[in-house]
């Protein structure tokens, strides 16, 4: 019985003696500029929760589009350009941007891989007030 109880002993001690289990530290987001249109693909909400949202499309277009639903108003739709991580938005025909093109360069912020926001900064100056406006804030990646 004594030596039941000292193996016991030894056995407890000895678990109590290991070291404890790091924990793994949690990664943090890194951002970059985008490395090709397939980082740019799907649909972007606006900040804040706001019911402004981006869709780029593989083909080289966009919508950008106000509300949610059924009730969503596209106010940009047009084509692209990408290149080394710039976007260009060409000029809109109409009226207040009408002639006024705009290049952008893109950064995405990753998590473990997977695209969580979208930060663009203008390159020069987009002399379009009402597209830099919409395009001063980070945009969260909303597909699944």
């Amino acid at each position: 019985m004594k030596k039941l109880a000292l193996l016991l002993l030894v056995a407890v001690l000895l678990a109590a003696c290991q070291p404890a289990a790091t924990p793994q530290p949690t990664p943090a987001p890194v951002e970059a500029l985008a490395g090709s249109i397939d980082d740019l693909v799907g649909v972007w909400g606006g900040p804040h929760d706001s019911a402004q949202k981006l869709e780029f499309k593989a083909d080289g277009t966009i919508q950008m589009f106000y509300g949610s639903g059924n009730q969503r108003d596209i106010i940009v739709e047009g084509s692209y350009t990408f290149d080394s991580g710039k976007i260009t938005f060409p000029a809109p025909p109409v009226a207040p941007c009408k002639d006024q093109p705009a290049t952008y360069q893109a950064y995405i912020t990753k998590l473990v891989g997977e695209r969580i926001s979208l930060r663009m900064q203008v390159v020069g100056s987009d002399p379009c007030v009402d597209r830099a406006n919409s395009l001063s804030s980070p945009f969260q990646f909303n597909n699944p």
